[in-house]
């Protein structure tokens, strides 16, 4: 008997560049106009289905459900903080999950404060890097996430949300400097002026530091912001608490931070967690001034977030959070030195939604506030 089973497409749509989709539906045989019908349907009109692409041919949308899915999330679960913050876990169709976090912007460099919605988004499934201080990368490394899956994390918090993302940061799950070409392509189709997502603007990549890859982003046009998380001021203890330190040291690291500037023009970021007596001292930030003084950037100052809910193994040294009378110490020490300081707000803290939290704590919890649902 001959099997009549149907072979689901795994393939996304959102996978395409423009381009590429203009590419594909010429091979199809259909005019290329087309492929700007497509994107208008998948990225402005936020179709829910290839059957509601009205604007083109039966034939058509039966050809796209037979070759691709238009939604590469297949569930999600949301947590609301306190605060505003909205932390969602998505499944993926292949059975891979990350979290992205949506934050109401409070931190005191902001003006319009109320204006601003931060969408903190996954790169990859799990992370390689194993800082000491993030919880991420305790789940250790999986994959890489699709340019599409990237994109599927936006779409969803705005349709979930009914909230429209002002800025977008990837700072969540992963490093994204490795895996820089989803990454890129992710962005040039949310900034692409058919898809009219988001301003490149305001998007902001972090890394801990890959200096290959940040001399290759340096290259990008348009260039992007850069973020660099570096929490330390010797080498010693950043080779203690980031592993990624032993490969590239503070002096390549500078030197990196400085051609990025040059490059593009753009101050670089620095995020710096403060511990209690580890980094927190009038030599640290002296140190810190003189690094960061050489070429314009801003320094975010982050509290230390508990990560003890995946059962860490114990450190070589020992990370307490530094006190908020601490925190300000410094920070008043760092804008006496002439350093464009900030203290950074723990958004999301009650739901593990803060820096470094991310490592699906409520995912087997279902008594807590979250709220999930299958995608459609």
């Amino acid at each position: 008997m001959e099997n009549t089973t149907q072979i689901k497409p795994s393939k996304c749509i959102k996978d395409f560049s423009y381009e590429e989709l203009k590419s594909f539906i010429q091979e199809i045989g259909e005019p290329a106009y087309r492929a700007d019908q497509i994107y208008t349907d998948i990225y402005s009109n936020r179709r829910n289905s290839f059957d509601e692409f009205k604007t083109i041919p039966l034939n058509l949308r039966n050809k796209l459900s037979e070759e691709f899915i238009l939604n590469s999330i297949t569930n999600h679960h949301a947590q609301y903080s306190s605060d505003g913050t909205i932390k969602f876990l998505f499944d993926y169709a292949n059975g891979s999950s990350v979290e992205s976090v949506m934050i109401p912007k409070s931190d005191e460099e902001y003006e319009d404060t109320m204006k601003r919605m931060t969408l903190c988004v996954s790169s990859q499934v799990g992370c390689a890097l194993d800082c000491s201080f993030c919880a991420t990368g305790k789940l250790k490394f999986t994959r890489n996430l699709t340019a599409g899956e990237i994109i599927d994390q936006v779409l969803n918090v705005e349709r979930i949300s009914n909230i429209k993302i002002s800025n977008i940061v990837f700072m969540g799950m992963g490093e994204p400097l490795m895996n820089l070409d989803n990454v890129l392509k992710a962005i040039d189709i949310l900034t692409n002026q058919k898809a009219m997502i988001i301003s490149r603007k305001r998007i902001t990549i972090s890394t801990s530091g890959i200096i290959p890859k940040m001399n290759e982003l340096a290259e990008v046009k348009p260039p992007i912001k850069l973020a660099v998380s570096l929490h330390a001021t010797t080498q010693d203890l950043r080779k203690e608490i980031m592993p990624i330190a032993q490969k590239w040291d503070l002096s390549s690291l500078r030197a990196a931070c400085e051609n990025y500037y040059r490059k593009t023009k753009i101050p670089v970021t620095f995020e710096y967690i403060l511990f209690d007596g580890i980094n927190n001292t009038d030599y640290d930030a002296n140190r810190l001034a003189k690094f960061v003084r050489a070429f314009p950037s801003k320094i975010n100052i982050i509290q230390f977030h508990d990560i003890s809910f995946t059962n860490p193994v114990p450190q070589k040294v020992d990370l307490s959070p530094a006190s908020m009378e601490q925190i300000d110490k410094f920070v008043d020490k760092l804008r006496s030195l002439g350093v464009n300081a900030f203290l950074r707000t723990s958004s999301g803290f009650d739901i593990d939604a803060a820096c470094g939290q991310l490592a699906f704590s409520k995912k087997n919890d279902e008594t807590d506030n979250g709220k999930s649902g299958l995608i459609k």
